[in-house]
């Protein structure tokens, strides 16, 4: 079975102090490989099988490759939650 983006799926509200407004927010649910449901709402977003996602809901190379082209560790990357500042954050302000 192969992966599938659903669409978008509400995500509750914040405020932005950019624009001084709310800002209703959005997240990509995708149907994983093995047929579960994931919400992807963080930098990284693991499913229950063990593949990894991104915040759009691509399906993202396996562990073992992060990292070749940058350095960076698996720690690294998984250390990253936030984007920073008003921009996204996805447990809100």
């Amino acid at each position: 079975m192969a992966y599938e983006k659903l669409g978008q799926v509400e995500a509750g509200s914040r405020w932005s102090n950019v624009s001084n407004q709310i800002i209703n927010m959005t997240r990509m649910e995708i149907r994983c490989h093995c047929g579960s449901k994931l919400v992807c709402h963080n930098f990284t977003n693991t499913c229950g099988c063990g593949r990894d996602y991104n915040m759009s809901g691509d399906l993202l190379a396996s562990r073992e490759q992060w990292g070749e082209e940058t350095g960076e560790t698996v720690a690294d990357i998984l250390s990253v939650d936030t984007y920073g500042g008003d921009e996204f954050s996805p447990w809100g302000s």
